[in-house]
């Protein structure tokens, strides 16, 4: 078994250690049969052996529960856990048997994809994503507030809408996504929900799933429209007279 399957008393003295065990918590069957299961227990989590115990005790299987047990060298573990009563010829119960799964990469990558999901809907910049043939499949709150458009306004819709009519940047940029090329920092300009046309700087990425097959993209856009008014005012006043209009 890929799984730990571990026995043990209703003391929680290990009874016995399969070798997926030995990987998992790095310990070998001789270190660890006759010693006590909270050996791989973080100090945080002592209290849990007793409340299984008791569990075990009243013949109750305790499934699927999640938790953090402690390899030899200290490092956390994430784990599935499922603990079951062994009963004896007379339907005593004289033991547990438990099996655990380590999830700790699956634990981190839920813990990333709610963080990247946190950082997506705070950021101020517009990140969205579009579909190979440029149908919009996400929109961040900072894409709803620069574009004016809310998401049940434009999930499902092609990306055209924030294009002006005659604008052949959509297909670039689909072109561009198919082909696995980024676009960095690129300054252009889009419209907004009214019609108003605003600068804007993107980062156009693209999007691949697990076997690395480009399935859509990824685009940051940020509002630079008053930085570049800005920046044509300084160069005005820089070289044009302010009473004359004059050069």
């Amino acid at each position: 078994s890929f799984d730990a399957i571990i026995c043990k008393t209703l003391d929680g003295i290990v009874l016995s250690w399969n070798p997926a065990a030995e990987r998992i918590f790095g310990y070998t069957a001789d270190e660890m049969i006759g010693e006590s299961m909270l050996k791989i227990f973080p100090e945080n989590k002592l209290r849990e052996e007793a409340e299984i115990l008791e569990k075990l005790r009243r013949g109750e299987v305790v499934e699927h529960f999640q938790t953090v047990r402690k390899h030899k060298t200290g490092r956390l573990i994430d784990i599935s856990v499922t603990i079951s009563p062994v009963f004896d010829a007379l339907g005593t119960i004289v033991a547990a048997s438990k099996i655990a799964r380590d999830i700790t990469e699956q634990v981190e990558a839920i813990r990333l994809s709610h963080e990247y999901r946190a950082i997506v809907e705070s950021s101020e910049d517009a990140i969205y994503s579009v579909s190979l043939d440029g149908t919009i499949t996400s929109w961040n709150n900072g894409a709803e507030h620069i574009f004016g458009f809310s998401a049940s306004d434009i999930l499902g819709k092609s990306i055209s809408l924030l294009f002006d009519d005659d604008d052949q940047q959509a297909d670039h940029i689909l072109r561009k996504i198919k082909h696995h090329e980024s676009l960095e920092h690129y300054k252009t300009t889009r419209k907004n929900r009214d019609g108003l046309v605003i600068n804007v700087s993107e980062t156009v990425s693209p999007l691949q799933d697990q076997t690395g097959t480009v399935i859509g993209g990824s685009i940051i856009a940020r509002n630079i429209t008053h930085d570049m008014q800005a920046q044509q005012l300084i160069w005005k006043q820089a070289n044009y007279d302010n009473l004359t209009g004059l050069a």
